[in-house]
């Protein structure tokens, strides 16, 4: 009879867990289906691998509504429809955007949306309405997008690097390799040579230096005799001026009026010479022999 009472207990006991979880179930689907929801569109011109139908709708990281349907544009080339329902109290602005997320490893993704600045407005809704929501490229999805190109880069560069590094190309650095060892050994004499050259040089300006010192004292030497000789001359001319002093004085009194009395007579011998050229000039028999004609006598 004891081992027949606890399986009664514990079957009941069971039995008031499975109805204990199916009424929690129940609750939670209830509180669900009366959470108000509104509906919005993003429309995706990439790829919407891993999306489907009831996948989830995170807003800053939290699921807040799912997928709930996903149709291919009959306008647009290429371009995908994707609707959902999200709670009405998600604080979706006009500057929010939506992208496509991947979960893990497992290739299922979900849309995230980002909750826009605080400035921008939020999208009102009508009643029965679909609101709409910007949709941007996910960096994973441009990275894939971008492998073709860059492994086709890639192969450019690896082509280039092996036409580089092909044989006749290392025996053209080989033979610049030795050229400018080559080179640098020449440059390595030369450089000796540069120096004794420089060592010369130096012995030159020494002995170049002591010959301008020489020179500036045998010049230092004639410049105080020249200006000796000079302060002479100066002396000499001073007392040659004092000497003639008196008599530029007398000339500047009486020996100017000479000079004026002998222009004057000067002027007045021009001027008979003047007068005698041109009676020559007009009648020279007559001033040569005299006037030839007889005075008439009256008888």
């Amino acid at each position: 009879m004891e081992i027949r009472a606890n399986y009664v207990l514990i079957g009941a006991f069971t039995l008031l867990t499975l109805l204990a979880a199916g009424l929690f179930i129940l609750w939670i689907g209830g509180k669900g289906k009366n959470t108000a929801m509104i509906e919005y569109e993003i429309s995706s011109t990439e790829s919407v691998r891993g999306l489907s139908i009831n996948s989830d709708v995170l807003f800053s990281g939290i699921r807040v509504g799912k997928v709930t349907d996903i149709t291919i544009s009959r306008i647009t080339p290429g371009a995908v429809h994707i609707h959902i329902s999200i709670a009405a109290d998600t604080p979706v602005r006009e500057d929010s955007v939506a992208q496509l997320e991947a979960r893990g490893i497992t290739g299922i993704s979900v849309i995230s949306i980002s909750g826009g600045s605080a400035q921008s407005p939020l999208i009102q809704v009508p009643k029965g309405g679909v609101g709409v929501i910007l949709y941007a490229p996910s960096p994973l999805s441009s990275v894939v997008t971008q492998v073709p190109d860059v492994l086709a880069s890639s192969g450019q560069v690896l082509r280039r690097m092996e036409q580089m590094f092909s044989e006749e190309n290392v025996l053209a650095v080989n033979e610049i390799l030795t050229s400018l060892a080559r080179i640098s050994n020449t440059l390595a004499d030369r450089s000796e040579s540069l120096n004794t050259i420089l060592l010369e040089v130096e012995k030159s300006s020494g002995r170049l230096n002591t010959l301008l010192a020489t020179a500036n004292e045998a010049l230092a030497v004639d410049m105080k005799q020249t200006s000796a000789a000079v302060t002479g001359m100066a002396k000499r001319a001073d007392s040659t001026l004092a000497a003639m002093e008196p008599g530029l004085r007398q000339f500047s009194t009486q020996g100017l009026a000479d000079m004026r009395m002998l222009v004057t007579e000067m002027r007045n011998l021009v001027h008979v010479f003047t007068r005698v050229g041109q009676k020559l000039e007009n009648d020279p028999r007559r001033f040569l022999f005299g006037d030839s004609v007889q005075e008439y006598q009256n008888r």
